[in-house]
């Protein structure tokens, strides 16, 4: 028996589920993914994601990889070998037929074969993340799904110069949900804040890993600055306190979205090339 590992890339709409990873009784895309591809290899699947997202947070850009037995020298393999080896056939025809059983909130973007080296979470070596905001007053309905509607402007330029604090490798105590055995220290590269059109705000953050709740609690923190309410060096302090009591409320999970997930020059980022155009 041989064993073949798989790269999956995919996207979801994060609203029909409790988060990416797999829990009891809950719908989530890890559930899901490996409920689909176990109908068409026939054997148990453990989805290995980059990256845990939270309930009703979305991806563009996520990747899992998974391991399947195929016959080696076996005569008559067992029955889900056999299953798997005709679904590893053809990656494309794989990649249609989970896509259409995963349902319309996921996306498959692409099947490969990838070696044993390869681990959607450890190879990782960046992840971004954007957070989508709207200050206008009146917002479009369309635009609610995925942003948060602040509900007045925001001072752009103060949140930009706020987040300049939290570049760097840093123990992001105070911006982390407590997790018994967990550290929380963290390197991000870049905190960036802009206005693409009239009435949007997005935050992006990229590094190297992040912890539970990390983005969305900065987010929380730097929509205080943007509103007036707190200054630019106040997220700063928030940072230096190493206490989560004193952060901002966190921002709720709809406006997030984990957009790039980097694996440096040994393998291709995600999302890739045919989901850009």
């Amino acid at each position: 028996m041989t064993r073949i590992r798989l790269r999956i890339d995919l996207a979801y709409d994060g609203a029909p589920f409790a988060g990416f990873a797999r829990q009891p009784d809950q719908t989530t895309v890890q559930g899901t993914l490996e409920g689909a591809l176990q109908r068409l290899v026939g054997q148990d699947v453990a989805a290995t994601g980059a990256g845990r997202t939270d309930r009703g947070v979305h991806a563009r850009a996520q990747v899992v990889h998974v391991d399947l037995d195929v016959a080696s020298a076996t005569p008559e393999p067992a029955d889900h070998v056999d299953r798997a080896e005709r679904a590893l056939a053809d990656l494309d025809v794989l990649r249609d037929r989970l896509d259409q059983l995963v349902g319309p909130a996921i996306t498959i973007w692409q099947v490969s074969s990838a070696s044993q080296a390869f681990d959607a979470r450890f190879s990782a070596v960046a992840r971004t993340y954007r957070y989508r905001l709207v200050d206008a007053p009146a917002a479009d309905p369309i635009l609610r799904h995925d942003r948060w509607h602040v509900g007045q402007a925001l001072d752009v330029d103060a949140m930009q110069q706020a987040g300049q604090a939290l570049v760097g490798e840093l123990d992001f105590a105070s911006f982390c949900r407590k997790a018994p055995g967990k550290h929380t220290v963290r390197r991000i590269e870049r905190v960036a804040v802009s206005r693409p059109s009239r009435g949007r705000v997005d935050i992006r953050i990229d590094g190297t890993s992040f912890c539970h709740q990390q983005v969305r609690s900065i987010t929380g923190c730097l929509v205080e600055v943007g509103r007036g309410r707190r200054s630019s060096s106040w997220v700063g302090q928030v940072l230096e306190a190493r206490d989560r009591s004193v952060a901002a409320a966190v921002a709720p999970p709809h406006g997030l979205t984990l957009e790039r997930v980097s694996y440096g020059r040994w393998w291709p980022a995600s999302p890739p090339e045919s989901a850009l155009g």
